[in-house]
């Protein structure tokens, strides 16, 4: 039999909408999580401190996240917005429904590689499912390899809590890209 420890948190996936296709979701929240993060071979988290090394070596870039469920299948998911993609639905959101949040029915389209993230509000349920933050929080930071929120912990106070591992995995990679930089201007 197979079962998960309760001490570590539920992977949900990630929902990134492909090109020439669409999506549909019901929202479980309407409370954005903004991450930056910086790639290299993967993309890792920044901690947006002044002693991330890779501040200095590499672009960041801030994606939003929101939990959702997707249609018709009812899968919990979290899903991944540039910036542009994220301001378009809460416009969307809020124009038509007034606000963003749990219920919200929304169909996100994308039509090529290069393009953002679209949104049509297309519902709204009528008694929407929400979930909890420290919950899909729990599961955002488990994709980027982080501890749970503790149940009384606010998300700033679990931001404070992971910053220090995430300035150690800075400063792995910087020293990746470091060796890798000197061992290519050797070879040449």
């Amino acid at each position: 039999m197979n079962s998960e420890s309760p001490t570590k948190a539920a992977r949900w996936p990630l929902l990134r909408v492909q090109p020439g296709h669409d999506v549909a979701v019901e929202l479980l929240s309407g409370d954005w999580v903004r991450l930056s993060t910086h790639y290299f071979k993967r993309t890792f988290l920044c901690s947006e401190d002044e002693r991330c090394e890779c501040c200095q070596l590499l672009p960041s870039r801030s994606y939003w996240y929101l939990p959702a469920i997707e249609l018709p299948g009812r899968r919990a998911t979290l899903i991944e917005f540039s910036a542009a993609a994220s301001s378009d639905l809460e416009q969307h959101g809020k124009l038509l429904s007034g606000k963003l949040g749990p219920g919200l029915q929304v169909r996100l389209t994308r039509r090529t590689q290069k393009s953002s993230v679209k949104s049509e509000i297309f519902g709204q349920a009528s008694v929407g499912s929400r979930v909890h933050l420290h919950d899909w929080v729990s599961a955002l930071g488990a994709i980027y390899g982080l501890p749970p929120m503790r149940a009384d912990e606010t998300i700033e106070g679990f931001g404070d809590r992971v910053k220090e591992s995430l300035i150690t995995r800075a400063a792995v990679v910087a020293a990746q890209i470091q060796a890798s930089n000197s061992s290519r201007s050797k070879g040449r």
